[in-house]
Formats: C-alpha cells, structure tokens, sequence
C-alpha cells in the first residue's frame, strides 16, 4: 500500500503561534494530517474505468465531512484575509495578454507563500502525490508526475465559468483536472452546477456538494461552472505529466477533407481526432457558448471583442465542414447515430 510519510508537526508550530482568534475561526486541531491514505481506496480501478471511458468520474465521501468542514474554513480565512482575487480570463493578442475578469469569482494559488502558512490543509495536499500516483497506476496512458492547486470561493450573485477546456495537449502537461467540493447542505436552487459535455453522450450536471471530487479530463472534456446563487467553495487540482507521451501530429485538417473519400469516411476520421472535436463542439454548442461567455464576465470592451471572436471562429469553422456536415452534426448530437456510424469505436479521453 502507498503511504503519504507526510508530517506535519511544523505546521502545527505554525497554528500553535496563531492569535486564539485565528485558530478558532479555522478551527484545526494542533496535531493532526489529512487523511490522504483515503485516496487510495477512492481512486478505484472502477473510478479510473469511468474516467477512462466516460471522460469523467464523480467520487464522493473521499475524506469525511468534518475534514471537507476543515478545508472549506481554511478557504473562509484566506477570503477573509483578503488573499483570493478575482478569477480572470487570459485572451492571448499580437500586443500581449488582456484579463477578461469574471463576476464574483475569488482565487488564490498555493505558489504563494502566505496562501501556503494560511492554508496548511491544503498545503500538505498539494505535496501528497496519492492521487497522481494511483491515477498513473490504473490508466496506462498517464504519466502524471505534478501537480498545482487554485483554491476557489464563488460569492454567489451569478458567479459563473463559460465553456472551455482547461488544457491543450499540445501546449502544456495538464492531463487530468480534480475538483474537490466543500458545500454543505447544497440546494439545486443555490445553482453552481458543474456542465459537462461528454462527446457523444448528453451534457451532465454534477452537484457541488461536500466531499465530493469529481475528475475529467484536461484537454478533452467541453465543461462549465452554471451561475451560483449562493457562496460556492471548492479548489482544483490540475496533474500533470512533464514527459510528453511521443504522439505522431495528425494530418491537416484540410487534407483530410480532400482525400477524395467519401463523406461518411471522412467523418469518421474527423470525429476520432481530438482537436477536430474543440472545434466541433464550438459550432455544436454555438448558442450555449455565447450565453455563458455573457453570464461569466461583466458588461465591457473585452467582453464584446471575445462574443466578436466566438461568432467569428464558428463561421469559419462552419466553412470548412460545410461539405460533410449533413452527415456531421447527427452523430456529434445522437449517441445513438454515433453508435450506428462508429460502431465499437469509442472516445479516447487521454
């Protein structure tokens, strides 16, 4: 069995040395470590087998509710301390990068030093390797070795994420994305719904509920964050693996679309290829992308320039599957017609 062989007694120098006022707001006890050997019964082969196949996996009582509390008031303090900051939106330009700030959604990083003193709970999980290990162990095609945490409050009023994915395969190492949940007594009318779009299957709505880690992947998984209602807390852990897996490029996809093949053949290939997917799913979900690039960031320039650049994009790719969409479209909508088409043939999520 793994074992973490973490030890905390610094940390709990660090707590001893609080203000009284401190320590009973984050409420810690003055000995003690998470229970991270839980990951490794949670972290299943049946766990890993829906990941694998589905592209997600919802875990739930990972550590116990009175460790989910303890975690949940470490972020309450950092909030209060005012180390969170609102979460942005980096549009990349020829002159530079601009933040698309987004409404009601605070952050912090455990890079930071003081996040880390503020925060030790999370802090000793962000050093634990379980969770990238046992993931490693039953998917054969990770090789996660890293991992970082952002820490998440959503203060409700609307607060929300629009459609994206969190990584590009071709640009960085993130491969797997785990969101652990700290809401007690959640509500359906509280919103702040995790949205995801598991090609080809129906779009899904997980509850942000206490002790819940819900795991997707990285670069393949279309998701969102519907607006909350109420304050929300949960933080994200994003693995990764540094050695890139030596993977041939795909063929353009403009040859593919002059190979002379017939329409259906082409679709096939289209449909398997992982970036043709991204670019399906903007035409797809068209509509729903918009709304939520709306519903996520404030009335501004920026704002306008992003819904500019959406429409944009989904025109031009709309141009170049204009020859087999007819025949597109049905199957990116209907796991039955995918099934019909594809066969056995199956989304490969990593």
């Amino acid at each position: 069995m793994l074992r973490s062989g973490l030890s905390i007694s610094s940390r709990a120098v660090e707590v001893l040395q609080r203000p009284a006022l401190e320590r009973s707001l984050v409420n810690l006890p003055l000995k003690t470590e998470l229970p991270l050997h839980r990951f490794q019964t949670s972290i299943s082969p049946a766990a890993c087998q829906n990941l694998q196949q589905n592209g997600y996996a919802v875990i739930d009582n990972v550590f116990g509710s009175d460790w989910s509390q303890k975690l949940k008031e470490e972020l309450i303090w950092l909030r209060q301390q005012g180390k969170m900051h609102l979460n942005s939106t980096h549009l990349i330009k020829h002159e530079g990068t601009e933040l698309l700030e987004k409404q009601h959604v605070y952050e912090a990083e455990l890079r930071d030093m003081a996040v880390q003193k503020l925060a030790p709970l999370c802090q000793l999980l962000n050093q634990d390797a379980t969770m990238r290990t046992m993931l490693s162990l039953f998917i054969p095609q990770l090789r996660l070795d890293s991992q970082a945490i952002k820490l998440q409050c959503n203060a409700g009023k609307g607060g929300c994420f629009p459609l994206h994915y969190d990584s590009d395969e071709q640009v960085d190492g993130r491969r797997v994305t785990a969101i652990f949940y700290l809401n007690t007594d959640w509500q359906p009318s509280h919103g702040g719904q995790l949205q995801l779009f598991p090609f080809p299957d129906s779009p899904v709505e997980i509850a942000p509920i206490a002790d819940r880690l819900v795991l997707f992947s990285s670069c393949r998984m279309l998701h969102r964050v519907l607006p909350s209602q109420k304050e929300r807390y949960c933080f994200t852990i994003w693995l990764s693996q540094t050695r890139r897996m030596s993977t041939a490029a795909p063929p353009p996809l403009s040859q593919l679309l002059q190979s002379g093949d017939e329409a259906l053949q082409q679709v096939k290939q289209l449909v398997l290829r992982p970036d043709v997917r991204h670019h399906l799913s903007k035409v797809l979900y068209a509509e729903e992308w918009a709304k939520s690039i709306e519903e996520s960031h404030p009335v501004s320039e920026a704002r306008n320039v992003t819904l500019a650049k959406h429409w944009e994009d989904v025109g031009k790719i709309q141009k170049v599957l204009h020859k087999v969409q007819s025949e597109l479209m049905p199957i990116m909508q209907s796991r039955q017609r995918y099934n019909e088409v594809m066969g056995r043939i199956h989304t490969a999520w990593f």
